[in-house]
């Protein structure tokens, strides 16, 4: 194992400036720098399944509205969500099915799911219109691995494959259990998105700010700190490997996890799946890639606002969308199994209700940790090794920022 992952990623160990949690002139770079012109996830393959089916996502830094639907022949495709009338938002919902067409609600401009303008009401009274300009305006669009990402600038020339690189080589191939059942978390936080971004990418609160919760699986006696165990960089993006406790288990006043967890095979307490199930995750190389023997998850970091999540028992998504440089919305799906018996219901309800009550542990904090930055009584922050990956952050977004193409960005960072 590394013992210094800071040095591993060619990074300097200095404190590290707070201005871009607080600078609007920092946000307007991450908006014209990174979310404009990078890939961005959509969500699964599985939120569209059959023709006709459609969502509608919001990337607010961008101000955009993007409609995603399936079209015949089992095509993914893009489209600004804007009607070419007079700019009206086509669909209003957030999700639909079997639709093959979809009608402007302000005047019935119809527009097919591959984006063609198929009908202007009253066409005769204008003049000259050509119906075949005037489709919804393309995004591209394209999948990895049944994740669906787009990318919003039109003359780009980068494709998904080379931005994910090395990372997408990396995870090519982990099977993913029950990707077409999912709960969501959603929440609006009054924060720098790359706040909310921090607190999922570093082990060293978690012994301390979960204490109550998750912290005894994730530190011990001999390691009380729950040190990372590994780390990978894959151009601007990374993964990390978190401890975990081998001998934990639930204390005689924790009767519910007891419980929940008694005659399950599950690989740890963060598992919503029986062992059984999800035997090919875990054997997948890039799955505790450093073969620790306490390891408890991995952490992977898609640049810039997407985190892939696995332990033994499954996985679960996080993004974090940019509105203001202080207001963020934030989303986490975990990613669960139909139960078959009352006790796997049990076990996957008490699941659920422990990732979120950490999730909402570190939510809770994330506005705090904003105020204290918008103080300006700190302007600078000094970092330790475990969190190598909010070091390592900052120096991607700064050379983001300074290059002139995504295809600089990427060299830059390589």
């Amino acid at each position: 194992m590394r013992s210094n992952f800071t040095e591993a990623a060619g990074l300097g160990t200095g404190t590290v400036s707070m201005e871009p949690y607080r600078s609007q002139a920092y946000f307007d770079m991450e908006r014209d720098k990174v979310f404009a012109r990078t890939w961005l996830i959509m969500g699964r393959t599985e939120d569209v399944p059959q023709v006709g089916d459609y969502i509608v996502k919001e990337v607010e830094i961008c101000k955009a509205s993007i409609l995603i639907t399936h079209g015949k022949g089992g095509a993914i495709r893009a489209f600004h969500n804007v009607c070419s009338h007079r700019g009206n938002q086509v669909v209003w919902d957030e999700k639909g099915s079997r639709k093959t067409m979809f009608r402007c609600p302000y005047h019935n401009w119809t527009y097919g799911n591959d984006g063609r303008l198929l009908a202007i009401s009253d066409e005769k009274k204008f003049f000259g219109v050509d119906k075949a300009k005037c489709g919804l305006e393309p995004i591209h669009c394209d999948t990895w691995e049944g994740w669906i990402f787009i990318n919003l600038n039109p003359d780009n020339k980068v494709s998904l494959k080379d931005y994910l690189g090395k990372m997408g080589e990396f995870l090519s191939g982990i099977p993913y259990p029950n990707p077409d059942r999912s709960i969501k978390i959603q929440a609006h936080l009054k924060c720098n998105w790359k706040i909310v971004v921090d607190a999922f990418s570093e082990s060293y609160h978690i012994p301390v700010l979960h204490s109550k919760t998750i912290g005894p699986s994730f530190s011990s006696p001999s390691d009380p700190m729950g040190h990372l165990q590994n780390a990978e960089f894959f151009g601007p993006h990374h993964a990390i490997s978190l401890y975990g406790n081998p001998e934990y288990a639930p204390s005689e006043v924790q009767l519910v996890e007891k419980l929940a967890y008694k005659m399950m095979q599950s690989e740890n307490v963060l598992a919503a799946n029986q062992s059984d199930v999800t035997e090919r995750l875990r054997a997948h190389p890039a799955v505790n890639p450093g073969k620790s023997e306490t390891w408890s998850m991995d952490i992977n970091e898609f640049f810039p606002n997407w985190h892939l999540d696995v332990a033994g028992g499954g996985f679960w998504t996080h993004e974090i969308w940019p509105i203001t440089p202080d207001y963020t919305r934030y989303e986490m799906r975990f990613f669960v199994p139909k139960p078959t018996t009352v006790r796997e219901a049990f076990h996957q309800e008490h699941y659920i209700a422990r990732l979120a009550d950490v999730v909402l542990e570190d939510l809770a904090n994330v506005e705090r940790t904003q105020k204290g930055v918008m103080s300006r009584a700190k302007n600078h922050m000094h970092l330790q090794d475990n969190e190598v990956l909010i070091r390592r952050m900052f120096r991607i977004l700064d050379q983001f920022g300074e290059a002139p193409t995504l295809e600089g960005a990427l060299e830059a960072c390589a």
